[in-house]
Parts: C-alpha cells; structure tokens; sequence
C-alpha cells in the first residue's frame, strides 16, 4: 500500500524549518540553541510569550523601576494596562549586561492585540553591531518592515561586552518616528506599522538585559 500521508509530512517539516531559519535572519540568531533557566515567575501584571518552548525559557524579575531579564529562549514581555492609541511616545533604556554570544537583539514592542497565541504587534530592535530593525508580528510570523540598518546613534557593544541604548517610537498624526539616544534613525508612515495597542518588550535568547527610565 502506498503511503499519501509520508509526502505532506516532509513538506510541512520543511516549511516549519524554513520558519525557524528565518525568524533567526531576521532577529540575528543563526539557530543557535536556547540556554537553560530557571525561569516561568513574573512580577505581577506582567505577562510572557516564548518565541518557543514554554515560559520557564524566561526568567524575569523587577527591582524599583529596573527590570531584568535572563533569557533562555526569545520572547515578549507585556502588561495588559500597559495601552496606547493616537499620538503617543513609548520610550526605555535597555542595557545588555553581559557580552552576547553571537548577534541577538532586543527592544520595545507597540501596538499589540489579541496577545496570545497568535498576536499582532510591531517591535524596533537594536543589535551589537550598531543596527536598528523594525518587524510586524501577525499571527505566529513576522514580516520584516525595515531589515538591519547600521546607524550611527546606537552605542555598540563595548569591550567589556555592555551595550547601552534608549528606544523611543514617537507616534505623530501619521508618521511613526524611531529613534535611538535622541536621535531620528527612521519614520514610517502610520499605515505601515501597528500602534494603538500594548507595549512591552522583546528580549532575544540568551541574553541578559536590564530595562528601566521607560517612560510611557
């Protein structure tokens, strides 16, 4: 007897593997594997969604108003009352604390709905090497609105393996304007990405990374 089902099994492994790969382009990683923490504890109001794996890849703790992450895996960090619509500006200083093992970004997360598992936002990362991305997540894929772009605004990580860099997006009647240490990198019109919804944060995998002067 033939088997009809071993074909479509194939593909669809396929396409999952091409997904992961591609998540990685995007975001900096190369597939490379998660680290273990003991994670899966939040401060209260906060919620996680793991890019993979469940939320014990995330350890996230807060002390004052600095928040920590140790990431295992890749995920976004986000409170329900944490809202915006209209003109806004949502900005925060994200600090890499240790020396990244390879590139991994992170950044501020905007115009969040439905954030289960098949959410909508829009996100601005900054990497080591001194570049700005910005992606819209819909349903369980991103789709890439500006890939990696070298700016002279963003602080490299040094030798000491920290990286320090305040995020701001600035929504403007219909321009939507990003900027890092005070300094415009790009501006988009309103159209092109998501804003009235939540805020929060993306944090890549195994990185550790302390947040605070958010302001929003």
């Amino acid at each position: 007897m033939i088997n009809h089902f071993k074909p479509r099994t194939f593909v669809l492994t396929l396409a999952l593997t091409a997904s992961v790969v591609a998540f990685g382009q995007q975001e900096g990683g190369k597939g490379d594997p998660d680290r273990a923490v003991a994670g899966g504890q939040f401060p209260a109001g906060w919620n996680a969604r793991p890019d993979r794996g469940a939320p014990t890849g995330i350890k996230f703790s807060e002390t004052g108003d600095v928040y920590h992450f140790q990431m295992g895996t890749t995920g976004t960090m986000w409170r329900n009352d944490w809202t915006k619509s209209g003109n806004y500006t949502y900005s925060a200083r994200l600090t890499q604390i240790k020396k990244a093992s390879h590139p991994v970004s992170y950044g501020l997360v905007i115009g969040g709905t439905n954030m289960g598992p098949s959410p909508t936002y829009t996100y601005f990362l900054v990497r080591q090497s001194g570049e700005y991305f910005i992606s819209n997540w819909m349903g369980t894929s991103p789709t890439t609105v500006v890939g990696w772009t070298p700016n002279a605004a963003i602080v490299k990580e040094g030798a000491d393996g920290k990286q320090q860099n305040t995020l701001s997006v600035q929504v403007q009647g219909d321009n939507v304007i990003f900027s890092v240490n005070g300094k415009e990198v790009t501006r988009l019109a309103k159209s092109k990405v998501h804003t009235d919804g939540i805020e929060g944060f993306r944090v890549g995998h195994t990185l550790d990374v302390d947040v605070d002067q958010v302001k929003r």
